[in-house]
């Protein structure tokens, strides 16, 4: 996600579509610095458009497409290092959000990826660091979005906890507030379901303390402008009890509009007080100041390579070959001779871009982690921790792609696990695993070196995209278990519809 060899002057977006409102940001990279040029946000409460089963109806997505329309003529011509495009929690509950996506990023012109709640969360807590003065000790960020309200603890750039949980202020408008009358009966509700949520981090954080709290997001920062009639105010339960009281007094927030608060937002800011006034009861938060960074300041900083010195994918990469217990030489090994075998077809199979490089070398350094569930069908556990776990820095579509490497880097070349991607990318992912497949095959009696001695070239002028194994003369003669594996595995790439050929 991150590049930090990206030269001053290069103009850099971040589309973030919430769930309630989508942001796009624009800046240009200036001696370590991210200089703002453009700051679009518009609400299109994309939550609301969920049914009973999980759809998103035709007229959210239109509402959402009319406002990327808006968008998309101030990325057009940046290059993909410099957009970067993600959904939250409404894409990530529709279950025809593909659909939309697909409509998207044909407006877009680029790629837009579900992020998992707690990347969402760790995003957020980026932006929140890289934009506001720093602090001693640490800190609680809390974000209250449409369908999806984040909690952060961090010490400096390091979040320590982090959560998402199933509440937001445009979904708990819809199921507590749907008509538009403000009770107290509804209120109270409201405030008992984010009660019942918050049980599950509520002993975790108070165990981990912080020194300031911080509030990001468009609920929080109306709250605080109310809370001091205009003017940034810090809130605290005794103000957000006094909010409350004048709510139900006059059974809507609309009032509240004379302190710069918009009609869209004036709707399901009820919700967000229920919220708000839950959480500060449950975490026993004293003050709470509102912060402007967010999830698509995250997304800009971490695109711009100024968020870290070291890429957080590749820490993420290091806590699971510790946690599962990786066998390090073996996926070193594996995972330098994938790449001595893309080196010498990245050419012919359209493999230059350094992204594709780089998930080659992800899937071989983490190819093993399923011996830690079971030594039988270990590539499908691994297939299955790569994709539903929450992993920091990765995006859904990322860790699916990584997935579909492991799953299939031995035994029956499954075709149907790339169905899912865009014909480009499968095409992409399965001359990759066949790549790591070879790779794999080369080490499998766990040598002390790699295996760099063959000559790999290819044939694209059939289906079949013939790969041919070129050994040294007699070499493979003197390797009977060797020459017997590759025998297995042209048979096995055969009925992909794959040819191998090796001497």
């Amino acid at each position: 996600m991150t590049d930090a060899n990206l030269p001053d002057g290069t103009t850099l977006a971040a589309l973030d579509l919430g769930s309630n409102s989508f942001h796009l940001l624009l800046a240009r990279k200036m001696h370590g610095e991210l200089n703002l040029l453009k700051r679009l946000g518009e609400k299109v409460q994309l939550a609301a458009g969920l049914d009973d089963q999980g759809l998103l109806s035709e007229e959210a997505q239109q509402r959402g497409l009319a406002c990327l329309q808006q968008m998309a003529p101030f990325i057009q011509g940046l290059g993909e290092q410099q957009v970067k495009a993600v959904g939250t929690n409404a894409l990530r509950a529709a279950h025809n959000s593909q659909e939309f996506l697909e409509r998207a990023e044909e407006i877009l012109g680029v790629p837009i990826e579900i992020i998992a709640g707690r990347e969402e969360a760790r995003l957020i807590y980026t932006g929140v660091v890289f934009t506001s003065p720093k602090i001693e000790g640490r800190r609680l960020v809390i974000d209250i979005g449409g369908g999806s309200t984040e909690f952060i603890i961090g010490d400096g750039a390091e979040p320590a906890l982090m959560e998402s949980l199933h509440m937001g202020c445009v979904s708990y408008t819809q199921r507590f507030f749907k008509q538009g009358q403000i009770t107290n009966k509804a209120f109270q509700q409201a405030r008992l379901a984010a009660l019942s949520e918050l049980l599950h981090i509520q002993k975790s954080y108070l165990g981990c303390g912080w020194q300031v709290a911080q509030g990001s997001s468009g609920s929080l920062k109306a709250l605080s402008l109310i809370a001091g009639q205009g003017e940034f105010a810090p809130l605290t339960a005794k103000k957000l009890h006094e909010l409350e009281k004048d709510l139900l007094k006059h059974k809507s927030a609309d009032h509240w509009t004379v302190y710069g608060l918009r009609a869209d937002r004036a709707k399901v800011l009820p919700a967000g007080l229920a919220i708000a006034s839950a959480f500060f009861e449950a975490l026993q938060i004293k003050e709470m100041h509102f912060v402007e960074g967010a999830l698509r300041e995250g997304l800009l900083y971490e695109l711009s390579g100024l968020a870290a010195d070291v890429d957080i994918r590749d820490r993420t990469l290091n806590g699971l070959q510790e946690r599962f217990q990786v066998d390090l030489l073996q996926s070193q090994l594996v995972q330098s001779s994938c790449l001595y075998l893309l080196e010498q077809v990245n050419s012919a199979w359209g493999l230059m871009q350094a992204k594709w490089r780089d998930k080659l070398a992800r899937a071989a350094a983490l190819h093993e982690i399923g011996l830690s569930v079971a030594h039988t069908q270990y590539h499908k556990h691994g297939a299955y921790l790569m994709q539903y776990a929450d992993l920091p820095g990765y995006t859904r579509l990322e860790q699916r792609k990584l997935a579909v490497l492991i799953r299939t880097h031995r035994r029956k070349f499954a075709q149907g696990d790339f169905k899912s991607f865009s014909p480009e990318d499968a095409l992409k992912l399965k001359r990759l695993a066949r790549l790591l497949r070879l790779s794999v095959l080369f080490h499998h009696s766990r040598p002390d070196a790699p295996l760099q001695n063959m000559q790999l070239s290819v044939d694209n002028t059939t289906p079949k995209e013939s790969l041919h194994l070129q050994f040294p003369e007699g070499w493979l003669a003197e390797q009977p278990l060797l020459q017997a594996d590759l025998e297995q595995e042209a048979s096995w790439q055969a009925q992909a519809g794959f040819e191998l050929t090796f001497s």
